[in-house]
C-alpha cells in the first residue's frame, strides 16, 4: 500500500515512488500514529519544496522491495551505496552522495574487548538484516568463518542480541545509535567492530534522467546550507 508523503508544489506535479523498508530501520522510516517519520521523510519532503515533484512512500521488506525496483514498480530507493546493489538485476543510476553510512557488527561490550580485525570473529553466530549486502566483508561470512544467521530487521535482531541468541549483529550505526537513545536496555551493547563506512546516494530506475538532475541540485543546496546535518540532529544524532 502506498503512503503518501506530502503535497506541494505544482497540483500536476509528477508523482514518483520511494521505496521504504517497513520495520526494517528507524530513524529513516517508521509510522507513529499511522503518519510516516524519520530521517528519510523529512529528506523527501524538503526535495518536494526544492523541485516541482512530488513523492509516495511504499513500504516493503527488504527482500520484496529489491525485487519490485528490479521490476521497475519503484522509482526511487533512498540511502544506497552503488556497491550494495552492484549485483541487482537493475542497478539504476545515483544522485550525488548526500551522506553517509557506517556499518558496523554490534555485541555486548564484554564481548568487543581486544577485536580488531573481522578475523577475531570467526566461530561467532551473526545477525544480519536478510537482503542486505556488506561488500568485502561478505568474504569473511560462511563456513568456518563467521556464521550468519539471517531476520527480517534490525528491530528483531537487537531482540535477539539481548537474550544472548546471538553473538553479534550487523548493523548501520545510524540505527544502532537511535535504538540504544531510546531503549536503556540496549545500552549495554556497543560497536565491536566497523564494517564499512560508504557514502549514501538515492537510486533511481535508470530512465529517471531528469528526476536525476532535479533531485541533485536540490540535494547539493541540502547539503550546503547545512540541511542535511540538521535532519540528522532532529534526531539527536550526528553526522
Amino acid at each position: 500500500m502506498l503512503s503518501l508523503l506530502l503535497i506541494t508544489g505544482l497540483a500536476q506535479a509528477k508523482t514518483y515512488t520511494v521505496l521504504v523498508y517497513h520495520g526494517a530501520n528507524p530513524p529513516y522510516y517508521f509510522e507513529e500514529q499511522g503518519k510516516p517519520k524519520g530521517i528519510f521523510v523529512d529528506i523527501f519532503q524538503e526535495l518536494a519544496k526544492l523541485t516541482s515533484y512530488q513523492f509516495e512512500f511504499m513500504p516493503l521488506s527488504v527482500a520484496r522491495g529489491q525485487r519490485y525496483f528490479d521490476q521497475g514498480k519503484i522509482d526511487i530507493e533512498p540511502g544506497i551505496n552503488k556497491v550494495w546493489r552492484a549485483e541487482a538485476d537493475v542497478p539504476g543510476i545515483y544522485s550525488i552522495d548526500y551522506a553517509f553510512s557506517t556499518e558496523v557488527l554490534l555485541g555486548y561490550q564484554s564481548r568487543c574487548v581486544g577485536k580488531h580485525r573481522p578475523e577475531q570473529f570467526y566461530g561467532a553466530l551473526v545477525g544480519k538484516v536478510r537482503g542486505y549486502r556488506y561488500d568485502n566483508f561478505e568474504a569473511h561470512l560462511g563456513e568456518d568463518k563467521i556464521v550468519v544467521y539471517e531476520n527480517v530487521s534490525e528491530k528483531e535482531l537487537l531482540a535477539q542480541l539481548e537474550h544472548e541468541r546471538l553473538d553479534y549483529i550487523m548493523i548501520g550505526s545510524v540505527t544502532a545509535d537511535y535504538y540504544i537513545s531510546q531503549q536503556p536496555k540496549y545500552r549495554k551493547f556497543q560497536s565491536c567492530y566497523e564494517i564499512s563506512r560508504l557514502p549514501v546516494h538515492m537510486r533511481l530506475q535508470p530512465h529517471l534522467t531528469e528526476l536525476q538532475t532535479g533531485i541533485n541540485i536540490a540535494l547539493r543546496r541540502m547539503v550546503n546550507d547545512g540541511k542535511i546535518k540538521s535532519i540528522y540532529a532532529k534526531y539527536r544524532l550526528t553526522h
